[in-house]
């Protein structure tokens, strides 16, 4: 007798269930980490499966990488919770066997390579914006999917995807969901992504502006998380349910145009953190992301806190044209839809990290935090590359640091690192120890292969001439410079702390870095300085060991330690 298969019942939270429930058309999830974003795409795509036979949507992302190693290894696996599987119900990047007799798109793409097709004819194409992913040039879409929206292109957005959300319009007549955009992301940093939250505008007009009662909200999570006491828990815990309940997050009713912006009749504006879902993480998951996430990662991707921004910081030059997508299309094609493989990211995904040259790097040693930044001559580009940030927090510190690196850069063909030192810090060392922490960190990396070279600042000069150096750099006004260039996804930390460091006049009326936020405790680590001291010191090293080339900038670089 066959056994009956094992049903486990799908259990969604508060947000899930919202969005469910809502007569809605259009909608903008802005969810931290660990709230069911995934969950809920699958969900989406069941309903379009289901109630749109045929249709061609769009899943969009800014890079084909971020589609394949971010987007759909998560969908995938919430496909199959809710009995989906790839090969059986859906192919991804092939037809279907033409002995299965499925039917196809009413308008099916010329080419599978970037699609992904299921049993009722309904089809995605996967849309990026770099252009290795399909093109929605020349498509009739019936809508579309936006993952980490907050690095989408508003601008390429609007000419390519939604220009051609279009058509179609007499097989699905009164169904909501057609033409429908659903645009899904963390909190945008910065200036990254803002735009996405011009869609809440409409709570604003209805007199129920919800951000002040936000905020507030993440002050008691974050008191309850950091708190011992149980007793005090509860109670704060009390306090969190009573604001919460307060929150109203509803389709907008009627159309609104504000400003040259408009917002959609029946679009969901809605705002969710790992609170919604705790239920089904426990409290313990909560606590352990406490312990191992950085302050900043910690507000913004798991509590959803908005970024303040700070008007004329230290960093007034920093632009849109020095923060650059960079993903190695070639390897992650490569990989064929591994699932597996896609999940492990490493340099080989990274398109401006060359292999063949050597890693520069420069660390700020720290008490609670401390921050590492690494990046790359690219001489025939004439720039300078900022290729990641990372950290760790206390206990961790010297060695754990090296380990990231060198397993980050585990296949760097030429394992050689440019030591750009801080004396005046970096030769401090623990009562116990024999090493300085900047020896410690050498002599780590040497254990896994890496030769180090030094490259040492002396003492740190002023902040006003490292001031001027950033507005010099950062101006690109003397070609004979590097130009500066950041990679958009893994320097994210090193960006929001460029864009949130505050200038201010020390006692003598010099300009100065306002270095105050990393003494207060409601202030991430990640938006206060340490990640800049280390760009300063790139920056140093720049306008010191790098020398400018001569004449039209086609001369020799040299580099001297």
């Amino acid at each position: 007798m066959t056994k009956a298969p094992k049903i486990k019942p799908l259990k969604f939270n508060r947000p899930q269930l919202r969005f469910m429930i809502s007569k809605l058309a259009s909608a903008v999830s802005l969810w931290g980490r660990a709230t069911g974003k995934s969950t809920l795409i699958a969900w989406l795509m069941h309903l379009i499966v289901t109630r749109m036979p045929r249709s061609c949507w769009g899943i969009v992302g800014s890079t084909y990488q971020q589609i394949l190693t971010r987007t759909l290894p998560s969908t995938i696996a919430s496909l199959e919770r809710l009995g989906y599987y790839k090969d059986v119900h859906y192919f991804i990047g092939r037809k279907p066997p033409p002995s299965w007799r499925w039917p196809e798109p009413f308008q099916r793409p010329v080419k599978y390579d970037h699609f992904i097709i299921f049993y009722t004819g309904a089809g995605f194409h996967l849309i990026s914006q770099d252009g290795n992913g399909s093109s929605s040039r020349g498509v009739n879409l019936d809508g579309y999917i936006g993952d980490e929206a907050l690095l989408l292109d508003r601008d390429k957005l609007g000419t390519d995807v939604i220009a051609s959300n279009r058509g179609n319009k007499d097989f699905w007549k009164g169904c909501d969901l057609h033409h429908g955009k659903f645009l899904f992301s963390s909190m945008p940093w910065g200036d990254t992504g803002k735009w996405l939250l011009d869609d809440s505008a409409y709570y604003e007009r209805d007199g129920h502006p919800f951000q002040q009662t936000r905020d507030q909200l993440i002050k008691l999570q974050l008191e309850f998380v950091d708190s011992r006491s149980l007793e005090t828990r509860l109670k704060l815990y009390e306090e969190i349910l009573a604001l919460s309940a307060q929150l109203t997050f509803y389709a907008n009713p009627t159309k609104l145009k504000k400003a040259g912006k408009e917002v959609p009749r029946g679009l969901l504006y809605s705002e969710a953190n790992i609170f919604d879902n705790i239920e089904n993480l426990g409290i313990p998951y909560l606590e352990e992301q406490r312990r191992e996430l950085s302050d900043f990662m910690f507000l913004i991707e798991i509590l959803n806190q908005r970024p303040k921004s700070v008007e004329a910081g230290f960093y007034p030059r920093l632009a849109p044209r020095h923060i650059e997508e960079c993903p190695n299309n070639d390897y992650v094609a490569g990989l064929e839809f591994n699932l597996n493989k896609l999940k492990t990211h490493d340099s080989r995904m990274d398109g401006d990290c060359r292999s063949h040259l050597p890693i520069r790097g420069a660390v700020d040693w720290g008490s609670k935090i401390s921050t590492f930044t690494v990046g790359q001559i690219h001489e025939d580009n004439r720039e300078y590359r900022f290729l990641k940030g990372m950290y760790v927090k206390h206990p961790k510190l010297i060695n754990d640091l090296a380990d990231m690196y060198a397993k980050y850069y585990e296949y760097h063909l030429r394992k050689e690192f440019h030591f750009i030192e801080d004396t005046e810090w970096g030769n401090a060392r623990k009562p116990d120890a024999d090493l300085t922490y900047n020896q410690q960190f050498a002599e780590r990396l040497k254990s896994h292969g890496w030769r180090v070279r030094h490259f040492n600042q002396g003492r740190v000069p002023s902040y006003a001439h490292r001031y001027h150096l950033a507005h010099e750099l950062l101006g690109e006004e003397d070609e004979r410079q590097l130009r500066i260039r950041f990679n958009k996804v893994n320097c994210k930390d090193v960006l929001t702390a460029m864009s949130l460091a505050p200038v201010r006049q020390d006692s003598r009326g010099a300009i100065a870095k306002d270095k105050s936020s990393e003494k207060k405790l409601t202030v991430p680590g990640q938006e206060a300085t340490h990640f800049t001291d280390t760009v300063d010191l790139h920056f140093l090293s720049i306008d010191k060991h790098v020398a400018r080339a001569i004449g039209s900038g086609h001369g020799l670089l040299l580099v001297t330690s």
